[in-house]
């Protein structure tokens, strides 16, 4: 049987958020935008999500992005 587990990145409303599903060894990341509406990415191991996540939160400011890349550290 396999686990589910489920990690917010953020949330600011209803049409702006990121959430991580991790099923097992499958990782789903979730991300809703007001702009470009919903988007899936499915990845098959953590470190292809973390090089994601690197390079998609790459422009943020520092701050912001070591809370999201400890986020996805916890995977």
């Amino acid at each position: 049987m396999s686990r589910k587990r489920q990690l917010n990145v953020y949330k600011h409303d209803k049409w702006n958020q990121m959430n991580i599903i991790v099923h097992g060894k499958r990782i789903v990341v979730s991300e809703i935008s007001s702009i470009y509406g919903e988007e899936t990415f499915d990845f098959l191991s953590k470190a292809e999500v973390q090089a994601w996540a690197r390079k998609r939160f790459a422009n943020e400011p520092k701050e912001e992005y070591e809370r999201i890349m400890s986020i996805f550290s916890r995977i």
